[in-house]
């Protein structure tokens, strides 16, 4: 019996010490977040590096829309896309076809991905992004 409470004690401990040893090695925060924007995202920080002001896109519905949106935005969303999409177009031209930058109502919303693929397959433009976090990114920026 002193044998297996030895060896449990053991198994217990041991690990503890490696735990340790990976704080003290290791203090860092893994660079990865939850904020870190995937593949075809951009946050506000890097979206201020833009060289020109982009197009904003709200992909939301239209009643969210006239609730309230990002200044300058244009409406686009799947469900009315024909109706929405010669406006949008309209304005990014005579803009000088600035970056763009597509949002929905939050991260979880996976429109901004579908309007901001389609922009890209119907514009021939790679310059087109997903905000990451969506509209309560904007609003909790309080911009």
């Amino acid at each position: 019996m002193p044998a297996t409470l030895r060896e449990i004690c053991l198994l217990l401990v041991l690990p503890s010490f490696f735990a340790a040893g990976t704080v003290v090695l290791h203090p860092g925060a893994p660079s990865w977040s939850p904020d870190t924007p995937e593949e075809g995202e951009v946050n506000l920080t890097m979206i201020d590096a833009f060289p020109d002001e982009p197009l904003w896109v709200d992909a939301r519905t239209r009643d969210e829309f006239d609730s309230a949106h990002v200044p300058n935005a244009v409406l686009l969303n799947e469900d009315a896309w024909h109706d929405l999409f010669p406006g949008f177009l309209d304005k990014w031209v005579l803009r000088g076809e600035p970056p763009v930058v597509v949002y929905c109502g939050s991260r979880g919303c996976r429109a901004s991905h579908q309007v901001a693929e389609r922009l890209r397959e119907e514009t021939g433009s790679d310059d087109v992004h997903v905000l990451r976090g969506g509209w309560q990114t904007w609003e909790d920026s309080g911009r």
